[in-house]
């Protein structure tokens, strides 16, 4: 496929954006980040005979833009949101995608780090149009299981522990986020289970593929999975008989 015009421009922008800009709110979620969240994106999308690739590609590329305008974690929720809107108005200006094609874009960015139910309702409404938004969270998903995974919850959550001597496979191992909540005599708190240290964390990335959307990032995404589940128990081995 030849290499278009507009990807190499918006390559430019986002490294520009996302190396001025680098802070906290970024580890695990540069341009390398993107990079992957690309590749990944588009093989989903060829497996899935996906036609437009460009709309893909520019769509991974500027997924998290919005993060060079957070100052502080609390903001980081709004990072799509605010993406999509700077993404938005580089595609006006830099490009000759349709109004329609822009679209579609920005929606994907928008809904791409929303909770699953807020985006499985969203996608009942988008038909067809909500192909585009599968692809790129699958793809974003895709980049939080196996070794990369495990990297990315190591520095994301650099400052908190490596994990709890009395309970090693953590606080969710194997639980969803309702089973999780219910074993507590509560109800499920959006979803969302507490992250105390990085095994939690590795736990929080593995319960991502209950959402995964289409069948190929399901079929690449088992493995991958799998890995980081056998990286927990082999740490617990290692611990225990040490």
């Amino acid at each position: 496929m030849k290499r278009s015009n507009l990807i190499t421009i918006i390559e430019a922008y986002v490294k520009k954006e996302m190396t001025a800009k680098h802070s906290d709110l970024m580890i695990a979620h540069d341009y390398k980040h993107v990079d992957r969240v690309r590749n990944w994106a588009l093989t989903i999308a060829k497996s899935e005979s996906f036609k437009d690739l460009e709309l893909v590609e520019v769509t991974a590329l500027l997924h998290d833009i919005g993060l060079g305008q957070m100052s502080e974690r609390v903001e980081r929720k709004n990072h799509a949101l605010v993406g999509a809107e700077i993404a938005r108005e580089f595609l006006k200006g830099n490009s000759i995608l349709s109004s329609g094609q822009i679209e579609l874009i920005t929606d994907a960015i928008s809904y791409h780090s929303l909770a699953p139910s807020v985006v499985i309702h969203h996608l009942g409404t988008l038909g067809e149009k909500g192909k585009l938004l599968e692809i790129i969270r699958d793809g974003d998903n895709l980049d939080a299981f196996g070794a990369t995974g495990i990297m990315r919850a190591c520095s994301s959550k650099y400052s908190l522990p490596d994990y709890d001597p009395q309970n090693l496979k953590g606080i969710a191992w194997g639980l969803s986020a309702a089973e999780f909540w219910s074993s507590r005599g509560l109800e499920s708190r959006g979803g969302q289970i507490p992250v105390n240290n990085i095994i939690d964390q590795i736990n929080q990335q593995i319960r991502y593929y209950d959402h995964l959307h289409t069948k190929t990032a399901k079929r690449l995404g088992e493995a991958l999975v799998q890995y980081m589940k056998d990286f927990i128990l082999q740490l617990e081995r290692e611990i225990v008989h040490a």
